[in-house]
């Protein structure tokens, strides 16, 4: 009030609100004139926080946050892609105030670039002359032609997602950096996972049927985006640090936030049934029970076990309980006796000749696509269902250790930050978490698809983020020296 006085003359203040309404309401009306009364509105939204985003490009990193989990969810707006608008408002923001700061942009290590963009570069090239092969390969597309134009299915499948997900990353690295309390970012997660948690709820609430129907319908998240195991992975991935913040966070009200987020999280998880999801949820369970090793710990973890097994309904013991029978794992010979893996195996098999064609080197970014089993129709969906095989199939033995060497670098990074004494307790504890929940996702992927960025991976992202504003390198450093600090006033 001191300051308003001070500098502005009397009746300033309401002129200049006055004149902020009538700026927002042409906006609106521009918006809505041009796109129509729907679109306009999401075209609005993402306009409006374009002066906040100019002041402080942290503000929209959180707006990030909350809209990769869910941008396969938002209706396409022709000319205004939000995701696209924001990321790129975004790093101008960022640029712009680093060209009038003394202090220095810090790169996306090296390590990322030599194991995950370089692989998925050549990736993309040796698949070039291959893609037409899916409009012939896949007849029943309608739309296959224009998926499958070379420059289309370059942006879709390579550009993208590199371009939204590693400038996520940059941005979260820089943002939590110049930050003086960085621990305010884990809250993020907690708002980024409970969003597509509630979108769960929602169709499952929604759905015309039974819980029981929902288990045997894989496809019924596909309205908002993803499929139900993909939601399944990015609930698992973001429960690890959830968990680890409930127990050990530095104060009750970081302890409750994370267990009302993680206890949203697990029943969202319950109710996609997918078991890989299950599967890699449980690595997290374990692992915070071996960190605790603590029996009172041991003893309300299998209470809680017992209480969700006894009370879970029978469309979730059946859908989780599916192929565990006598002789399950004997009959892969067609995708519908192999109950167990859902056909996952069968379709392995077909599949896996192709790694001999190109085992070095791969036959490109997507080769299931044009793979010898899906042009003889012996196979139809467009990946293989198990990452690793999809990566020897696309970037062969060369792309898969580029990875492995990847991932086991970011495992390590994990650890080395967990146990590093200059960061504050819950971002140790974070990063135990983080670890978890990586190595769970791992787990998974032998039974998932895509191992290019997407929303499923999100969680992951975010990890690799905040490991980055850590470690200066993203770890890419001997575990000897320490981290450099660099905190803005």
């Amino acid at each position: 009030m001191i300051a308003l006085t001070q500098f502005s003359a009397p009746g300033a203040v309401p002129a200049r609100l006055g004149a902020g309404l009538v700026a927002v309401a042409a906006m609106l009306g521009v918006c809505v004139g041009v796109f129509g009364a729907g679109i306009g509105f999401l075209a609005f939204a993402a306009l409006l926080p374009v002066p906040i985003i100019l002041r402080d490009y942290r503000a929209s990193v959180l707006v990030l946050t909350i809209l990769l989990p869910v941008a396969p969810m938002l209706p396409p707006i022709k000319g205004l892609n939000p995701m696209k608008f924001v990321t790129i408002m975004t790093l101008g923001s960022l640029f712009l105030r680093e060209a009038f700061s003394t202090r220095r942009l810090v790169p996306l290590p090296r390590v990322l670039w030599l194991g995950f963009v370089l692989p998925v570069t050549w990736g993309i090239a040796i698949a070039w002359p291959h893609i037409h092969e899916g409009v012939q390969n896949y007849p029943a597309l309608a739309d296959a032609r224009s998926i499958y134009d070379p420059w289309a299915y370059a942006m879709a499948r390579y550009a993208k997602p590199l371009f939204y997900y590693l400038s996520y990353v940059f941005l979260v690295s820089h943002a939590v950096r110049h930050s003086e309390r960085p621990d305010r970012f884990l809250w993020q997660l907690a708002a980024a996972m409970v969003i597509p948690a509630l979108a769960v709820f929602y169709t499952v609430a929604t759905y015309p049927g039974t819980l029981l129907d929902v288990s045997r319908d894989r496809e019924f998240m596909a309205p908002r985006g993803l499929h139900a195991n993909e939601f399944g992975m990015m609930l698992a991935a973001g429960a690890g640090p959830l968990l680890f913040l409930g127990g050990g966070a530095a104060s009750p009200a970081w302890r409750w936030v994370s267990r009302a987020a993680f206890a949203l999280v697990t029943a969202a998880l319950l109710l996609t049934f997918s078991r890989g999801g299950l599967m890699s949820w449980l690595v997290v369970v374990l692992g915070y029970l071996l960190h605790h090793r603590r029996l009172k710990t041991f003893l309300i973890g299998a209470v809680m076990t017992a209480v969700i097994l006894v009370a879970a309904p029978e469309s979730m013991k059946e859908r989780f309980g599916t192929g565990l029978h006598s002789g399950a794992f004997g009959d892969v010979s067609n995708v519908e006796k192999d109950d167990l893996t859902a056909g996952r195996v069968h379709g392995w098999l077909l599949l896996a000749p192709d790694v001999l064609d190109s085992p070095w080197f791969g036959r490109g970014l997507g080769s299931t696509q044009w793979s010898t089993a899906v042009a003889a129709g012996h196979y139809k969906a467009n990946h293989p269902h198990n990452i690793y095989l999809e990566i020897l199939m696309d970037l062969g033995l060369v792309g898969l250790s580029a990875m492995a060497c990847l991932l086991a670098g970011q495992l390590r990074c994990f650890g080395r930050l967990a146990r590093n004494s200059a960061l504050s307790p819950n971002m140790r504890v974070f990063f135990v978490g983080a670890r978890w929940s990586l190595l769970g996702t791992l787990l998974m992927a032998a039974t998932t698809a895509y191992y290019m960025p997407n929303a499923a991976q999100f969680p992951l992202w975010f990890f690799v983020g905040l490991a980055l504003a850590s470690n200066d390198t993203g770890c890419d450093r001997p575990s000897g020296r320490p981290a450099r600090s660099a905190r803005a006033a």
